[in-house]
């Protein structure tokens, strides 16, 4: 009996697929250390900075870049891929249905995603596995952290109340 009673306490430690699912989605994902970002900040193009500051690509409009589409895929849809005009190294795939219509030819985006390419120099968008996610506000500390390196947090506050005074009297004059 006593191995029946071990038996069951084992087997009811160990949790299911969907239990070790559930677990994953209440810790949700892993921050980055300041260390892996100041390091993915130091190796990678400002124009890089920019969308991952942003927080997003800067693609450009039908009207500016045209409705251009590059293929067909197996389902028929219409696949027009777009590359960020900031970083150069997203490309949004969007998949458009045609259909006729009343007598018109209508299109709809269907569905987009995104992919990253690597640029000419061998630099890519993406940090590298396992360094964790890394929060646009993360990379604009380590951005501003670096601008400001070497400063004195003492000096810098005198300046600056230094400075708010002297606008101040020529506010009043």
């Amino acid at each position: 009996m006593a191995d029946e009673n071990s038996g069951t306490a084992a087997a009811s430690s160990v949790l299911s697929i969907q239990g070790e699912q559930q677990a994953d989605q209440q810790q949700g994902y892993v921050r980055a250390s300041d260390e892996d970002v100041d390091l993915y900040v130091d190796g990678v193009s400002d124009e890089v900075i920019m969308c991952r500051e942003r927080g997003r690509h800067l693609f450009p409009t039908i009207r500016q870049a045209g409705i251009r589409f590059a293929e067909v895929d197996g389902d028929g849809l219409f696949i027009r891929r777009l590359v960020c005009t900031c970083c150069d190294l997203a490309v949004r795939v969007e998949k458009w249905e045609g259909a006729r219509r009343g007598g018109r030819t209508r299109f709809a985006r269907v569905a987009s995603s995104l992919e990253y390419r690597t640029g000419a120099k061998g630099e890519v968008y993406l940090a590298p596995a396992g360094r964790g996610h890394m929060t646009p506000r993360q990379i604009g500390d380590s951005v501003a952290s670096k601008a400001l390196a070497g400063q004195s947090l003492t000096e810098l506050r005198k300046t600056l109340k230094a400075e708010a005074k002297k606008a101040a009297k020529a506010k009043k004059s």
